[in-house]
């Protein structure tokens, strides 16, 4: 039976930080070397939703109503990528389409928020996302990714995000 189409639909707020993480502590992996604190802004959100179609030859990239190339195709591809590489179903490909509420690049974690909706979406369209004890702790492995905005696990964890608490003792 050949493969059909699947579509998800996610949502992620977008936020601001009130402490911010300072350097990583792993570039490869992009993982921050602090936590930070922030605050998800109430009706700014990212809306993405992502079409697995066997019929497409690539990715396709739509935000905000514009077709994407270049870099920015690149990034959602690559990742795209990695979610078929764990989903096992390479070769297929996406039509991706995402909204913001809130003007782009104008300093309000879209691009977290963006990855966010992304990671979710394509896990779902993908089947990836498997029953969890909790959906929020699959979302979160989902968009724990080097490819993925380092502020982008947060942006899909409620209003307050607080990070991890962990005390080193004396060297």
């Amino acid at each position: 039976m050949a493969p059909h189409r699947r579509t998800a639909v996610a949502r992620a707020g977008t936020n601001i930080a009130l402490v911010k993480y300072w350097g990583k502590r792993d570039a490869q992996l992009n993982l921050p070397r602090t936590g930070s604190i922030s605050l998800t802004l109430a009706g700014l959100e990212t809306v993405t939703s992502v079409a697995v179609d066997p019929a497409l030859q690539h990715d396709h990239f739509e935000l905000d109503g514009h077709i994407e190339r270049g870099v920015p195709l690149g990034r959602v591809g690559r990742f795209l990528g990695l979610v078929r590489e764990r989903a096992g179903s390479t070769g297929l490909f996406s039509r991706v389409v995402s909204r913001n509420s809130f003007p782009t690049a104008a300093g309000l974690a879209s691009s977290a928020s963006g990855f966010a909706a992304l990671a979710c979406a394509a896990a779902a369209a993908t089947l990836v996302a498997r029953a969890t004890s909790s959906a929020l702790t699959s979302r979160r492995a989902t968009v724990s990714s080097p490819l993925v905005p380092t502020t982008a696990p947060r942006t899909i964890s409620g209003i307050l995000t607080l990070p991890p608490v962990r005390f080193k003792g004396p060297r």
